[in-house]
């Protein structure tokens, strides 16, 4: 389960399609469902919209640091209802297979 039972109590759920996509896709899908812009989301967690663009695109290249993509990462999954651990994990995973 990519949901923690503290993130379940919160009311984040457990995308189905998440499972098989890659962290950007889920963000942006998760964004859409919201109801929300990407500039909204830039607002709300203090990012720039080219790094809200660049996760939503897994454009590593585009990306700050591994650790405040994370960080962006993980407060962007707060606000669309995600799993921070799994994007986390998940983000951390496609951060390391793109420098292999």
């Amino acid at each position: 389960m990519l949901v923690t039972e503290r993130d379940a109590a919160r009311g984040a759920q457990e995308p189905a399609w998440a499972i098989s996509i890659q962290v950007g896709e889920a963000l942006w899908r998760g964004r859409l469902a919201a109801g929300l812009s990407s500039a909204d989301i830039a607002r709300r967690i203090g990012a720039d919209s080219d790094t809200v663009d660049a996760l939503e695109s897994s454009d590593f290249a585009r990306l700050p640091s591994r650790d405040e993509s994370i960080a962006v990462a993980r407060a962007y999954a707060q606000i669309v209802g995600l799993s921070k651990i799994w994007v986390t994990l998940a983000l951390d995973k496609e951060l390391i297979r793109r420098n292999e």
